[in-house]
């Protein structure tokens, strides 16, 4: 390449970056709509994968074309979440009957329990709502919906656009489950043909690291909302099935959303039961303390392990750009940049092969990579003996859509 097309090249490039990078800041919303759907492919075609993988159901499995699986997956996902909401609508109706009656008892439980810190109760006294909430509680909650009415349209807007949004998500999704090859095929011939094996390469290595932090989180998620949900069941407080799986939503957000799911809990109990207040609060502390120093480690072991600065910062940044929905897809987010950085700079710029993929089993994955990377291992092998660089392997094709 002689000297004037390197520095055309060099142009394109910046040029190319900086309209990448006005395009992110201007549609930023729109980038994260596209990830989360992303997101959710890599769901729906990590469960078409674990069917196909299944013992006997798999070898059945694996004879059928990709739409009939995916098909599968949707109505077994389906089913399920019709399935837990008849049972779920139908205890919190009951749950939401019995705590109407206790209102009144409860708050002259508390009013009786808060005597015994005189600070408090002083401040409490001045709190004119408080009093009013007490003496007449269904009162007070038809007066404050009478001026939340003031606020309905804002309310109902954002409602409607989260809903909105979250349909888009999963239709995106579906759309991009049903053949993924397609778009795979796109991405891949906007590449110049020397580097479209390092592309393929690039994308089966995204998809594994999002598809294990995706195995990982869900698991952890499981654990934080049965523990919660069951400890809060054996301590008799209300919602405790509601209260667990908002804890198993917010989990999704880590670091942040397991204090977050910890505000209604806390609520709840100081309003139904403060007496169990305490308890209530050692077992939140002693489920994110098993989830931080049992689970996760286990789980992060053999899936993904983010560092927890980067991801921090991540959830920061985020957050204060776009709000809930950057907070939610900070983590992977954080483990896309990370693989694209160890692969396209690390591996393939500076030739060290020695770098794990975010703890990932180097030797775990190479018979899952469908881009037939052997070709320029040689060739770098070739150029630069004195690199380290890791044994030669054949990389077969998948033959299947992901």
């Amino acid at each position: 390449m002689t000297t004037i097309q390197a520095q055309k090249s060099f142009i394109l490039m910046a040029m190319a970056v900086f309209l990448l990078m006005v395009s992110f800041y201007y549609l930023i919303h729109v980038w994260l709509i596209v990830f989360a759907s992303i997101l959710m492919a890599v769901f729906l075609l990590s469960l078409v994968e674990f069917l196909t993988k299944i013992p006997v159901l798999g070898r059945h499995a694996r004879r059928l074309p990709h739409g009939v699986l995916l098909t599968l997956v949707v109505l077994f996902l389906l089913g399920i979440f019709v399935g837990f909401a008849a049972t779920f609508g139908h205890e919190l109706a009951n749950q939401l009957e019995h705590l109407k009656q206790m209102i009144p008892q409860a708050f002259d439980y508390l009013h009786q329990y808060v005597q015994s810190y005189p600070m408090l109760y002083e401040w409490l006294q001045n709190q004119a709502w408080i009093e009013r909430l007490r003496s007449d509680p269904q009162g007070f909650l038809a007066q404050f919906g009478e001026g939340a009415m003031t606020h309905l349209p804002t309310y109902l807007g954002g409602v409607i656009s989260g809903i909105g949004t979250f349909v888009v998500i999963v239709i995106l999704g579906l759309f991009l489950a049903i053949s993924p090859a397609v778009y795979r095929r796109s991405f891949v011939a906007m590449i110049p043909k020397n580097s479209r094996n390092k592309a393929e390469y690039l994308l089966e290595r995204s998809y594994r690291a999002m598809q294990q932090w995706l195995v990982g989180q869900l698991v952890v998620m499981g654990f934080v909302g049965a523990a919660t949900g069951v400890a809060l069941w054996l301590m008799d407080i209300p919602f405790a099935l509601a209260l667990g799986f908002i804890a198993f939503l917010l989990d999704f957000v880590p670091v942040l959303g397991p204090w977050l799911s910890a505000v209604p809990i806390v609520l709840l109990t100081l309003i139904v039961a403060p007496d169990m207040l305490l308890w209530v609060v050692i077992m939140i502390v002693a489920v994110q303390q098993l989830e931080s120093y049992v689970v996760a480690p286990i789980v992060q072991n053999r899936m993904v392990d983010l560092p927890p600065v980067a991801l921090l910062l991540s959830q920061v940044v985020m957050g204060s750009i776009t709000g809930f929905l950057g907070v939610a897809l900070a983590a992977p987010m954080m483990v896309m940049i990370i693989v694209w950085v160890q692969v396209l700079y690390i591996k393939f710029t500076l030739g060290d092969y020695t770098v794990q993929i975010l703890d990932q089993d180097e030797e775990q994955m190479k018979n899952d990579l469908y881009a037939d990377f052997q070709g320029y291992q040689q060739k770098q092998t070739a150029n630069n003996p004195a690199k380290n660089t890791p044994p030669q392997q054949t990389i077969k094709p998948n033959g299947d859509d992901t």
